[in-house]
């Protein structure tokens, strides 16, 4: 078998498989969201409320949850009638409307953010260095789905400007430094949202990427 087809099929198995993924996550984030009284979404937009520790405007939270405006506002009017967010002016700008956690909205996140605990637990029977691979690749995926504008970009490391990739005590593969923070972790330290995120310019962000990619 030449290697242009096993390379196809092993990419349509992968895809294959990923899309079971989804289709487990789906069914577990309802059954989740029904019991509670929410849907995905709404529970979606608790969690990145909680992840940011900050109000964000409707704008931003349709860009970071890829939902359409009408959406989005829809959700967080929902939220807001059962009590789990509330609308304030933003602090940067009185004219503009910001949304942030009630209490009980920061409880309900908390709740939320646990949902995936399935997929926790079966990620959990891989070996650490199996685990690691995995990350690394997810990490590689979610870059490439950015890059095309599939999804929204997150406030990840390796397109930070404090992010070195490859960067140990000898520069070893696989070990990268937080100029910020001056830390040096492995690939499991790499963050996919990160609330010191600084990005770097497009120029450096190329190179960070091929470095780290090629790690």
């Amino acid at each position: 078998m030449s290697d242009g087809v096993y390379g196809n099929q092993a990419m349509g198995r992968v895809t294959h498989g990923l899309l079971r993924l989804s289709t487990a996550m789906r069914s577990e984030a309802w059954n989740w969201a029904e019991q509670v009284g929410l849907t995905p979404t709404q529970g979606e937009i608790l969690v990145l409320l909680l992840q940011r520790k900050a109000a964000l405007r409707l704008g931003e939270i349709a860009r970071e949850t890829a939902l359409t405006a009408a959406t989005t506002s829809d959700a967080v009017s929902t939220l807001e009638s059962k009590g789990l967010v509330e609308k304030r002016r933003a602090l940067d700008d009185g004219r503009a409307l910001a949304v942030r956690l009630t209490t009980r909205g920061r409880a309900a996140a908390k709740r939320a953010v646990q949902w995936p605990e399935f997929l926790t637990s079966a990620v959990s029977k891989l070996d650490t260095a199996e685990q690691g691979s995995l990350y690394r690749s997810l990490i590689k995926v979610i870059r490439e789905l950015e890059l095309s504008d599939t999804i929204p970009t997150h406030r990840m490391c390796v397109t930070c400007a404090h992010f070195v990739p490859g960067h140990g005590t000898a520069r070893k593969p696989g070990v990268h430094r937080c100029m910020l923070l001056n830390q040096e972790f492995d690939d499991s330290g790499v963050r996919l949202d990160c609330a010191t995120h600084e990005g770097a310019d497009a120029i450096t962000q190329r190179k960070t990427w091929k470095l780290f990619a090629a790690g």
